[in-house]
């Protein structure tokens, strides 16, 4: 009855998913829903639909910061991987819908000779996601060129300018926020040309490939920065790089990454995860605050 209910609002549904098959980490239960909208009407009754009959649900783009419980989710996945709209407005600004990923973007900025996103080279993210996280990497991040966001909330379109983001170092309003859906950002980027933008987008790749090409699924960095230390550093002080649980273990070539090196559960990445931290503050008197985010349904 639900199913059918939620096939008619949303055609490309479906039943008893699991979710390591929806995350760059390959760790979790079932879904009970999967549905991947395709339109922002799809999407606004999706939610409705959910509300109005008190149905859990949560939004995922790629998957790639993301630890899922062993149990599963009771309730919708809903994944915005078809909203996959991109404009060039002029002037720099480019809209892009939250499933646009980073490098569907990349791609297009570079066809177009602009610039400001070639931090992103190999960042396994959509849009929605990155601005969430305010995802970065080598010195750039998305607060950077982020000029405004359009959001679904209680049923209605906003508009947020950059002023109301809040961003932050991984963190932004919507981090915490439940009821705040990403349909498309807007961005500003400088005017370059395509010989410059792939250049860097090059020079990033050979950077990438030498420092976090850890060859096993992960959902990247676990812990965020402190101010002072980085947490690969201060686990690698700790010698814990190949430490494992099962089939969780802290990578031996970035130690701030733990991977699944074939099939791990999401009980042995937070077994791992509370002995890295427990290193971590025995040896540094640092306590690490997580990066991604754990997704566990009732």
């Amino acid at each position: 009855m639900v199913y059918d209910e939620i096939k008619a609002i949303c055609p490309h549904s479906l039943q008893d998913i699991f979710l390591k098959s929806l995350t760059t980490f390959k760790i979790g239960g079932k879904a009970k829903y999967v549905c991947y909208p395709q339109s922002v009407e799809e999407l606004k009754n999706l939610i409705q639909y959910c509300n109005q009959n008190k149905i859990q649900f949560y939004v995922i783009g790629a998957g790639s910061n993301i630890l899922a419980d062993d149990s599963g989710f009771n309730g919708v996945i809903i994944c915005t991987k078809r909203l996959k709209q991109i404009e060039n407005l002029g002037g720099g600004k480019v809209k892009a819908q939250a499933g646009v990923t980073l490098a569907e973007l990349l791609q297009f900025t570079k066809n177009n000779g602009l610039s400001g996103l070639e931090w992103a080279t190999s960042i396994p993210a959509t849009v929605g996601g990155a601005v969430v996280m305010n995802a970065g990497a080598f010195g750039g991040q998305i607060s950077d060129i982020c000029e405004s966001v359009t959001i679904l909330m209680d049923n209605k379109i906003v508009v947020l300018q950059k002023s109301k983001l809040f961003f932050n170092y991984r963190h932004s309003v919507f981090t915490n926020c439940k009821i705040c859906v990403i349909i498309d950002v807007l961005f500003s980027f400088n005017i370059s040309n395509v010989e410059k933008v792939t250049f860097n987008i090059r020079e990033n790749m050979l950077k990438r490939a030498k420092t976090q090409s850890v060859g096993f699924a992960s959902a990247g960095s676990v812990f965020k920065k402190t101010d002072d230390l980085a947490p690969a550093f201060m686990i690698e002080q700790c010698g814990l790089k190949g430490l494992r649980v099962g089939d969780a273990m802290v990578s031996p070539i970035h130690s701030g990454y733990i991977v699944n090196v074939a099939k791990a559960t999401s009980e042995q990445v937070l077994a791992l995860i509370d002995k890295v931290k427990i290193a971590v503050k025995d040896k540094f008197n640092k306590d690490l605050q997580l990066e991604i985010i754990l997704l566990k349904g009732e």
